[in-house]
């Protein structure tokens, strides 16, 4: 499922949105809410974003991209309370494998390949493949400093003898 998950998070475009939405006031599906909660996420839109991930979270507590929503979004409205305790939650876990998602896209290109365009689409795909992969990465990192213990001291402070 990670690996329809990512393509979902590659693949995916603002116009697809309105459709999620109206999918979302009936009972959708776990990856409708997915696509819906990162489009929002995408929009900055952090409050539609937080509700949608919310509710992946309630059917899925380990997702790590719907966890990654909620604390980057929360940390967007200023909420680091609530931040934090989906930060807990996120440390605990992998980022997606993106190599999955890279070889299929790979397997694809050969019916890419045949106009300039679908080389364009190609390059585009397995770029933005890279860049989830380290915005996976840099959110968990903001997770781990989010959750750190920190210790503020002033200038004159005594330091401890040596």
């Amino acid at each position: 499922m990670s690996l329809l998950a990512n393509l979902g998070r590659v693949l995916a475009s603002d116009a697809v949105l309105s459709t999620l939405d109206q999918a979302n006031a009936t009972a959708p599906a776990t990856s409708t809410l997915k696509l819906s909660a990162d489009l929002h996420w995408r929009r900055k839109e952090w409050m539609a974003a937080i509700e949608a991930a919310s509710r992946v979270i309630y059917r899925e507590p380990k997702d790590f991209h719907a966890l990654a929503i909620l604390v980057t979004s929360y940390g967007h409205l200023e909420q680091y309370e609530a931040a934090q305790v989906y930060a807990k939650q996120l440390v605990l876990l992998r980022p997606p494998s993106w190599t999955a998602t890279k070889t299929v896209l790979n397997l694809l290109r050969f019916f890419r390949l045949f106009t300039a365009d679908g080389r364009a689409i190609q390059r585009r795909l397995i770029l933005k493949c890279d860049e989830e992969a380290q915005a996976d990465r840099a959110v968990l990192a903001w997770a781990h400093q989010l959750i750190a213990p920190t210790t503020i001291t002033a200038a004159n402070d005594r330091q401890p003898a040596v």
